[in-house]
């Protein structure tokens, strides 16, 4: 499998790609694989006024983190341990082992799980929203002017019934 099959594989539309957008790719030592994925840092993340470095040590057993939302985007660094990006009822949509080198584009939405632990590096482009509920989240993120198709990209994941999804999309976005 080439690098596109792989990264075509995430969770994704055509234009925006959520929970764990940046997976690293092993390459065989033979030959190099790669694709460019854009012109310039800004087709990824947004530089805003809230850029912090931070080392966050995951605990074991860190189950019950709620989804959040990256602005301007993330990148991140698995120091130790791993973590995963879980789906609402904590099921793995993609794994971070350490070594891992992941980042979140911006307007993307993830819910950082870890059954083992994790140290991780990140680096937030632009603070993170968090929400009491996925409703409060996507209120948010409109709020800060992220991308419509990012915040409907998010509703579909975290809420999973289609019928309070339309009703959320019509309140949130159509207001």
């Amino acid at each position: 499998m080439n690098f596109l099959e792989g990264f075509s594989k995430i969770t994704r539309t055509d234009t925006f790609v959520n929970s764990g957008v940046g997976l690293e790719q092993k390459l065989d030592p033979s030959k190099l694989d790669f694709a460019v994925l854009g012109d310039s840092f800004q087709d990824f993340f947004r530089q805003g006024a809230r850029i912090s470095p931070t080392l966050l040590s995951m605990p074991k057993g860190c189950l019950q983190q709620g989804p959040h939302c990256h602005p301007g985007g993330e990148f991140s660094y698995v120091v130790e341990g791993e973590y995963f990006d879980g789906d609402m009822e904590g099921g793995v949509i993609n794994t971070y082992p350490a070594g891992s080198v992941v980042f979140y584009s911006q307007g993307s939405t993830h819910r950082p799980l870890s059954k083992e632990g994790a140290t991780i590096l990140y680096i937030p482009f632009d603070g993170i929203l968090f929400g009491k509920d996925p409703e409060d989240l996507a209120r948010k993120m409109v709020k800060v002017g992220t991308a419509e198709e990012a915040v409907e990209y998010a509703l579909q994941w975290m809420v999973t019934d289609s019928g309070k999804r339309q009703e959320l999309r019509k309140t949130i976005l159509d207001s």
